[in-house]
Parts: structure tokens; C-alpha cells; sequence
């Protein structure tokens, strides 16, 4: 992949030209630093975009949207020969759909629909380096190892982040600009982080937020893979947005829980406080309302087919994991087991397929040893959980 595609799959890239905020031209200082050598092309690349594209619809008539749009293609057509590894075709392509959504929507529109396209990629695969197999906090000068199983880090502190209450260590920033932090919290761990409004989160195991180390900007913006239960400071001047696969979920002070695993087929948003709405950021239908919840409310969001619907819960079964407890009624053990391999950061496996379909009602405390869950779990089921490795168990 050459730097002109790099540059299109990275949704800052588009973020950047469109809506630039003080971390976000923060993380392109930087960028353009670490790769001085590519400077001038990402800068120019950047340049024709502005040029081509900065426009919106009270400046344009339809007659104009769609001269811009015939220049734009001419252009790219005598340049595209010129631009080394890149396939002509795929650049008309992406750009000559960019500009039939000025004839289609408008120009202020299409700012909205490539907002809404680049929160997927973004929460799915923002800075990301792929050996971390500990707890850690990736910011723009340093990569920090956590201490395993459950941590803590507090940004309530102007110009510092307490680990664990106790170590601290210096916020990174660029000036007065604030920068973007990454928490990586894989199978087998927990964490709690204190933002720096005060507000409070529960990362659940094989999860990652990205969160900027202050709030600076007119909406409180964070991004999450996986699972994270909620406690926001209530603020009606900034409100509280949380993005995910497929969704984003507005609050001003509440307490929620939200289920958003890559692997798994539905996100699920459940209101134990307070309100929130819930947009979905793939939708073609731009001005969709949305939909509200009340607490004891579940929003539960198809990622196949898009759909959303509302379904009254127990909300304990969704928040308990925050104590260490999970909560189940009348659950199949295989939903059990999966939360179980996310918590232990372990693998099962089952002799007969339909084991899995046995259901369960109680409470398991996750907390104490595994062996003494998985006894618990055999006595509720009749199945036995026998240890092949340190990762693997058989039920039989």
C-alpha cells in the first residue's frame, strides 16, 4: 500500500480536511514529523482536496456542483497516470463518487456522509500496533505497559495520569493542544479509567478506547472496541459521545453499558441511568432521528442488516461484570463460555456442539479462581471442564 492509499484509508486523513480539531492536527504534526520524507506529498495531497472540495451548497447553484464535478473528474484523469502505484481506475472511482454526492445530497451534506463513513475504520483500527499482548497505554511520545489483570489510570490531574493510584506520569501534549490516547486492554484484563471531566469507565477484557487526555472541543468524543460501561459527568454545554461499530450514542450525564466486540454480530447499548440517544453513523438516511432509551432499556443494533430496535432487560445482567459478577437467565452456556474465554483469556472447546445450547440461570463470581467457576458451572450443566493447557479446556 503506497502513501496515497495509506493516506485515503486512514479516516484522520479525511477528519483532518474536514472537521480539524486540536488533536487532530496535533496527531498530523506528528505524523509529518515521524515521516519527513513523505511531508511534502501529504501536504499536497491534502492541498488538492481542500481545493476541490471546500465548498458548500449555499456557495454552489446545481449548475456549479456539476462543473465542479466534471472538472474534477478531468482532472484526475490527466494526473492519475502520474501518481506512482496507484490504479487510475480506483482513483476516479473514489473520486468520482465523491463528486456525485455533491449532485446527489449538496455540498454541506457530503461533509456529513464522509463523517459518517471514516467512524468504523477509525474505531476498528486506529493506531493500533499489533504485538501488544499486555495492558497498555499508547499515547503520542510513549507506549506504557499496565500492570495485568485490573488497572486504573485517573486524568483528573491537570498535566498528569496516576497509574494505580500511585505512579504518575506526564500527559502528553503538543503546546496547549491535548493529544489522542489509546488503551489497549486485552483477554484476561480489566481496567478503569477516570477521564479528565471526572467522568468514569469500566474497559472490559479484549478491549480499547480512544479518548483524548483533555476535553477541549464542543462535544466529549471517545471511541470503543468491545465492551465499556459508562459513568459521565453530566454537562449540557458538552455533551458525551460515544462511537462504535456502526453506531454513536449522545449524552450529557448517565450511566450505560455498551457491548461492541468486533466479532460478534450486534452492538448493544443498555441505559441504566439517565437518557441517551443512539444515531447509526452507516445510515443512508442522513436525517434519521435516532432513538431514544429510558433506563431498563436495550438498544440492540444488527450489524448485518443495520436495523435497530429497543427491548426492555434486566440491566444487572449487562452491568454486573463491572464487579466481577456475571449475570445470567436462562442463557445458553455457549454466551456463558465466550464471556468466560474473553474474562480468563482462555479457549474452549466442546465435545458435542449442542452442549453449548444448555441454558443457565444464576450468578457466577468471576473473581475467584477459574476452577472454582468451572465446578460451579458443572454442577449447574452435568458437563465436565477438563484443562488440556494453560489456554485450553474441554467440555464434556
Amino acid at each position: 500500500m503506497n502513501i496515497y492509499e495509506r493516506l485515503i484509508e486512514n479516516p484522520l486523513f479525511f477528519k483532518w480536511i474536514y472537521h480539524p480539531t486540536r488533536e487532530i492536527e496535533s496527531y498530523w504534526e506528528n505524523y509529518l514529523q515521524a515521516n519527513g520524507k513523505e511531508a511534502d506529498e501529504i501536504l499536497e495531497f491534502k492541498s488538492q482536496f481542500e481545493n476541490y472540495f471546500k465548498y458548500n451548497e449555499q456557495e454552489l447553484s446545481e449548475i456549479e456542483k456539476r462543473n465542479l464535478a466534471e472538472r474534477i473528474i478531468k482532472k484526475l484523469e490527466k494526473e492519475a497516470p502520474k501518481v506512482s502505484g496507484i490504479s487510475t481506475f480506483k482513483i476516479l472511482f473514489r473520486y468520482a463518487a465523491v463528486a456525485i454526492l455533491f449532485l446527489l445530497l449538496g455540498g454541506s451534506l457530503v461533509y456529513v456522509y464522509l463523517e459518517q463513513k471514516q467512524d468504523d475504520t477509525l474505531v476498528e483500527n486506529f493506531v493500533l500496533p499489533t504485538d501488544i499482548q499486555k495492558p497498555t497505554l499508547i499515547m503520542e511520545k510513549q507506549k506504557i505497559q499496565l500492570e495485568s489483570g485490573t488497572s486504573e489510570l485517573d486524568y483528573t490531574k491537570k498535566d498528569e495520569i496516576v497509574l494505580n493510584g500511585g505512579e504518575a506520569i506526564k500527559k502528553d501534549t503538543k503546546g496547549e493542544t491535548p493529544t489522542m490516547n489509546t488503551l489497549v486492554i486485552p483477554y484476561g484484563n480489566r481496567s478503569v479509567i477516570t477521564l479528565a471531566d471526572g467522568s468514569v469507565v469500566w474497559l472490559n477484557a479484549g478491549s480499547r478506547l480512544i479518548y483524548p487526555s483533555e476535553f477541549v472541543n464542543k462535544t466529549r468524543e471517545v471511541f470503543l472496541v468491545g465492551e465499556a460501561f459508562f459513568d459521565i459527568t453530566k454537562s449540557e454545554k458538552q455533551p458525551f459521545v460515544v462511537k462504535t461499530t456502526g453506531i454513536k450514542i449522545a449524552v450529557m450525564g448517565t450511566k450505560f453499558n455498551v457491548s461492541a466486540y468486533p466479532e460478534d454480530y450486534s452492538v448493544q447499548t443498555v441505559l441504566a441511568e439517565g437518557r441517551v440517544k443512539i444515531n447509526r453513523t452507516n445510515t443512508t438516511t442522513i436525517f434519521e432521528k435516532g432513538l431514544e432509551l429510558v433506563p431498563g432499556q436495550m438498544a440492540y443494533y444488527n450489524k448485518k442488516s443495520q436495523d435497530m430496535r429497543i427491548i426492555n432487560v434486566d440491566v444487572e445482567s449487562y452491568t454486573l461484570w463491572t464487579q466481577g459478577l456475571l449475570n445470567f437467565s436462562n442463557t445458553d452456556l455457549n454466551r456463558i463460555t465466550k464471556r468466560l474465554e474473553r474474562y480468563y483469556n482462555i479457549t474452549f472447546v466442546y465435545e458435542d456442539p449442542l452442549s453449548g445450547t444448555i441454558q443457565i440461570t444464576g450468578k457466577l463470581d468471576v473473581t475467584q479462581e477459574m476452577n472454582e467457576v468451572f465446578e460451579y458451572l458443572s454442577k449447574l450443566t452435568g458437563l465436565s471442564f477438563i484443562k488440556e493447557n494453560n489456554k485450553r479446556y474441554l467440555i464434556r
